[in-house]
């Protein structure tokens, strides 16, 4: 069975790092504390030549997802640069103010988004009815969904995120991520219908390649 680890990196210098372990792609980011907003997409000429999947975040700042029409056009211009530099994929998602998908902005963002692979990222934690949002999700034709199941910590969130996939029919890969290390990756690897593993492999505050490598054995040879 065919799984895939997906590494977050914050830092260019650490993706130099995660380059050596060849992940299935690394979602690519800056500013941790906040949870990742766009990276500097100028860095891009440096990261997609390594031939590892590159996937940037989408996310113009902090706080809510909630999106003006001045932060979408960013968005949609960011998006088509990662196009222009040859990313594989890209990761955003917008809410209303109801905290539920805003369909007519998320179209948006997937037309510009044509070509290239697309995770829904955890604003999708934040929706008001999960279920029926991940089958909003599915409509709209993202690749998958990054998720901890709704708790701040994936394990935390296991039995949820097992019920997503269930309920999901196999229309969507289900990805689990936060916090999510080698320490606790077998209660989800014995889910064999989850095939993405998502993780920025920090640990005490800085990115671990030792921990990086435990999870990549992991995922691998499960």
């Amino acid at each position: 069975m065919h799984r895939n680890f997906e590494i977050c990196s914050y830092d260019i210098r650490d993706l130099v790092k995660i380059v050596t372990l060849k992940p299935a792609r690394i979602e690519f980011c800056q500013n941790k504390n906040v949870g990742g907003l766009t990276p500097n997409l100028n860095d891009l000429d440096y990261v997609v030549p390594t031939g590892i999947p590159i996937h940037p975040i989408i996310r113009p700042r902090e706080g809510n997802f909630i999106y003006s029409k001045k932060e979408m056009d960013q968005m949609i211009k960011d998006i088509e640069v990662c196009k222009e530099k040859n990313c594989k994929g890209v990761v955003f998602g917008v809410l209303d103010k109801n905290f539920s998908i805003d369909i007519k902005k998320c179209e948006r963002l997937m037309m510009h988004s044509e070509g290239l692979s697309t995770t829904f990222h955890m604003a999708f934690d934040s929706c008001k009815n999960p279920i029926k949002s991940m089958k909003k999700i599915i409509n709209l034709g993202f690749d998958r969904i990054l998720t901890s199941g709704r708790k701040n910590n994936v394990k935390d969130g296991l039995k949820f995120i097992e019920k997503l996939v269930d309920e999901s029919d196999d229309l969507i890969s289900i990805m689990p991520g936060s916090n999510l290390r080698s320490s606790n990756v077998e209660l989800f690897l014995k889910n064999k219908r989850i095939k993405d593993f998502h993780s920025s492999c920090y640990v005490n505050g800085t990115f671990s390649i030792e921990e990086a490598k435990l999870l990549n054995t992991k995922i691998k040879n499960f």
